[in-house]
């Protein structure tokens, strides 16, 4: 690496340039995902009862919603709740908003019900609005297939951006150590023709490649970190209604993960690119 001053630091820019841009499509997936669950968790059921029903029959009807397949939560909402909440929203307190109305709340009684699984939701509520006593059901008809949709599509785009760039870093890499490898061809013709074995020539490579390796993904650690600290106070000073992902976890897991890809991407391209020249 000294005698090759040059090369060695080529090889070092490109594994960090390489890992910066996989490093940063990483978190574009997680922040992609936690968008798409975050649209996701929003889905609910709006079941709405009959008039007539008594409170014991809407607390039995929360009761075997509750104990339906794919249902995490049934809350239930009362007409006198439903009132105060649409007072809210209009301004106004409860006896303003009811004096409005004629003194008549137009309110029924509501259950909330909200789903396992986004994908049940469809045919949770088909099956919510069949039971007696329930007037009718609402969750977005029509909204929900292309939210789900779109966040399906969201999370494909993601793993399509790490996988890209996955390839492209390899690519990158698997390159530039061919070149440093043909640059000492003539050295390693020679020692295999004084006899050195296969191993003997590999690992001064394999170790090269390593510790380049090790310190273009220890830069590039350095680089994701700090850039995407920095687009994350950004977005939550700017763009606040946008959830970003803060896992101190997945941090540290996405630095450590940096700094072994790149040693192991400088050993794999060392040893597959020195194959050639060890038929000698």
């Amino acid at each position: 690496m000294k005698r090759n001053p040059g090369l060695s630091i080529a090889s070092v820019l490109t594994v960090m340039v390489s890992l910066v841009i996989l490093g940063f499509s990483v978190f574009f997936l997680a922040n992609a995902s936690n968008m798409a669950k975050s649209f996701e968790s929003q889905l609910e059921i709006a079941a709405f009862v009959q008039i007539s029903t008594t409170p014991k029959e809407l607390d039995g009807l929360k009761t075997q919603i509750q104990g339906m397949d794919g249902v995490a939560s049934v809350t239930v909402v009362s007409k006198d709740q439903a009132l105060t909440d649409f007072g809210k929203t209009m301004g106004g307190s409860q006896s303003n908003i009811l004096a409005d109305l004629g003194g008549t709340n137009p309110f029924p009684d509501k259950l909330t019900v909200k789903a396992t699984d986004p994908q049940k939701v469809i045919a949770l509520a088909d099956t919510v609005s069949a039971l007696p006593g329930v007037d009718k059901v609402r969750y977005g008809q029509g909204f929900v297939d292309k939210l789900l949709s779109f966040t399906q599509w969201l999370r494909w785009i993601g793993l399509g951006v790490v996988a890209a760039f996955s390839i492209a870093a390899i690519v990158l890499i698997s390159i530039n150590v061919k070149m440093n490898v043909f640059s000492r061809r003539r050295e390693i013709q020679i020692m295999k023709l004084v006899g050195a074995s296969n191993s003997f020539v590999r690992w001064p490579f394999l170790i090269e490649g390593m510790v380049l390796g090790l310190v273009g993904g220890a830069i590039a650690a350095g680089i994701v970190g700090m850039g995407y600290n920095w687009i994350t106070i950004y977005v939550q000073s700017s763009l606040t209604f946008l959830p970003v992902v803060q896992n101190g976890i997945l941090f540290r897991q996405v630095c450590v993960g940096l700094l072994l890809a790149g040693m192991a991407m400088g050993a794999i391209g060392s040893g597959f690119s020195l194959q050639k020249f060890l038929k000698t």
